[in-house]
């Protein structure tokens, strides 16, 4: 395994709820990539926005108390394909710095929903993962869940609302009890169980602080979760998890911030520290205590479903719903997962290191050679569409 002379980009952080998380898996991946052989570029999108690079912002403790706001300022340079590093001072002259791939670990929006895969396809730069239509589709849980119906795949009834109104009509079709959650939106922020009107009302407002519309689900009963990675190249699956709920819904404290399940300190961290030392963490069941005909069926539908968005490459967690009478509903497909879904992936006998050396070269491999301009200039022909224009 090597990834000598390759320079990577790690772009994290950004505007974004999920900042946080985000920040955390940047962290796992980083040194790995450097013990792999490649020169690591930090590269930080603050809350506020402002893209900057330090050495220091490799490591995660130097974004346990404050985070950063000052660092080399970095901008992406669309005509060079680079990112130009410096320059904040008048005197300062900003430096080239040519990278070989972006590797984008932006959970939620400004990131994981398509926009830093357009601005890559316009640099030129190849970059890890997903591109922008599959991107924005897997964030859009409303128009994906549309999709995944219209080629038969099974989803939980759902309507999409823009404000009060528009939710008391969808939960009039659906009945009570209802999920409701922010449309674009991960990490299950702004998500809540809705039993009746008022707790209709209040779902519907707390998923607005965080999208412009939200998803109404009719409720499963006695649901549990189950989880399944895919990516591109084979093996094309991963094992199946089932995550412990605490609540009616899986919830943020779930997946991340539970001390009294994950003992404290960074959850990604003690997941990798489990997976180094052969055991379980008790907020997954890995694997899941299931039939053994319904994790194939997981297994099928998680790469139906990755293919059905056109997901060109990365590595993309899909979640399902199980009924207590043992039904299958295809859920969301997470593009950028939360720390890449390596745990995942080492329960199916492929180690961290391995997954990301996979994802690096792959992006590599896949850069765009295509012909997307013609070299002259078509009007000087006179011939475009057959007319001279207004003025001959």
């Amino acid at each position: 395994m090597t990834l000598q002379g390759v320079t990577v980009a790690v772009v994290f952080g950004s505007r974004s709820v999920e900042h946080e998380i985000s920040v955390i898996t940047a962290c796992q991946v980083m040194p790995l990539l450097q013990e792999l052989g490649a020169e690591v570029v930090p590269l930080y999108i603050t809350k506020q926005g402002s893209w900057i690079t330090k050495p220091s912002f490799r490591e995660l403790r130097t974004f346990r108390g404050r985070l950063p706001e000052a660092g080399d300022p970095v901008l992406l340079d669309l005509t060079s394909g680079r990112l130009r590093v410096g320059g904040s001072s008048i005197l300062a002259r900003p430096r080239d710095l040519t990278v070989d791939v972006l590797f984008p670990i932006l959970h939620g929006t400004f990131g994981e929903d398509g926009t830093l895969a357009g601005l890559a396809a316009m640099a030129r730069i190849p970059q890890v993962g997903c591109d922008t239509l599959s991107s924005a589709l897997g964030m859009d849980k409303l128009r994906s869940k549309r999709l995944f119906h219209e080629i038969g795949l099974p989803v939980v009834p759902g309507r999409g609302a823009a404000g009060l109104i528009e939710a008391r009509e969808a939960a009039g079709e659906l009945g009570f009890p209802l999920v409701v959650k922010p449309n674009r939106g991960g990490s299950s922020i702004g998500v809540a169980l809705a039993n009746g009107p008022a707790e209709l009302e209040a779902g519907v407002r707390a998923a607005l602080e965080f999208d412009d519309q939200v998803l109404l689900e009719s409720a499963v009963p006695g649901a549990s979760d189950l989880n399944c990675a895919v990516k591109l190249l084979e093996p094309r699956f991963s094992e199946v998890e089932r995550p412990i709920r605490s609540q009616g819904v899986l919830s943020y404290t779930d997946k991340y911030a539970n001390p009294g399940k994950s003992g404290g300190g960074s959850g990604a961290a003690k997941q990798a520290e489990s997976v180094k030392a052969g055991y379980g963490d008790p907020r997954r069941e890995l694997p899941a205590a299931i039939p053994e005909a319904t994790r194939a069926e997981v297994q099928r539908l998680a790469v139906a479903a990755f293919d059905a968005l056109g997901c060109s490459g990365g590595t993309a967690r899909v979640d399902f719903l199980l009924s207590e009478t043992g039904d299958l509903y295809l859920n969301e497909v997470n593009t950028i997962p939360g720390s890449l879904a390596f745990y995942l992936w080492a329960a199916s006998g492929i180690s961290f290191p391995v997954l990301l050396e996979e994802l690096v070269q792959e992006a590599m491999a896949t850069r765009d050679q295509r012909t997307l301009s013609f070299p002259e200039n078509l009007l000087s022909t006179q011939q475009l569409l057959g007319k001279s224009g207004p003025n001959g």
